[in-house]
């Protein structure tokens, strides 16, 4: 007989053993669903050319894999039970999408004071800079991951058609890469250099996309 002190009682699982698991892997499957869908009116492969869809689909394929593979993980091990909700991750990307409103506005009054500069470029300059400000004044309020990733994003956006592929992508880079604190800056501008030549010869040349490279002034 066994003493009453040994029994534990297991506690009771359902279906999804590690809910953080397969929750993120279904996360990752909608998402790979949704760039399906929308690059589905891209060209594909011509030959041994690459279309504009191509790499888009290639992509969607491998992080639709992916995300049935860790989906699969939630359902066969054990993990740690989910975490209560909370809307600090969400909150510093919520402002900065709201920001770009009064941002866009009072760029573009600004953008009255340089005369011969298109005024889409001083939008996406003083843009840019106002939204990484932003992202160093909200780290106290939302995690600091998500918040700089989302800037980097938003940056990338309003930056890439007036100020040029190499700007844009370079500039989001070095913002993206503010998103841990053990980040060493001097390494993390060379890779940012090495990801944005890689990225003016993939787009522009390799896939054969209308980007322009640089600002037209």
């Amino acid at each position: 007989m066994s003493e009453g002190g040994d029994v534990s009682a297991a506690p009771s699982r359902g279906l999804i053993r590690n809910p953080k698991d397969f929750w993120g892997g279904l996360a990752l499957i909608v998402l790979a669903a949704f760039a399906l869908w929308a690059s589905s009116d891209l060209p594909g492969m011509r030959g041994f050319a690459f279309g504009p869809g191509t790499a888009p689909r290639l992509f969607a394929y491998c992080l639709l894999a992916l995300g049935v593979a860790v989906a699969l993980v939630g359902l066969l091990t054990d993990g740690p039970p989910m975490e209560d909700f909370t809307f600090s991750g969400s909150f510093g990307g919520a402002v900065l999408v709201l920001a770009l409103i009064p941002i866009y506005l009072a760029t573009a009054r600004l953008g009255r004071l340089f005369q011969g500069v298109p005024q889409d470029i001083v939008v996406a300059a003083f843009g840019s800079i106002v939204v990484v400000v932003l992202a160093f004044a909200l780290m106290n309020l939302a995690p600091r991951g998500p918040l700089f990733i989302t800037a980097a994003t938003i940056v990338f956006a309003i930056a890439v058609r007036p100020l040029g592929l190499v700007i844009a992508t370079y500039v989001s880079l070095v913002v993206s890469a503010a998103a841990t604190r053990d980040v060493h800056w001097i390494e993390s501008l060379i890779w940012c250099a090495v990801l944005t030549a890689f990225c003016a010869l993939l787009f522009p040349y390799g896939l054969n996309l209308p980007l322009q490279l640089w600002p037209r002034f």
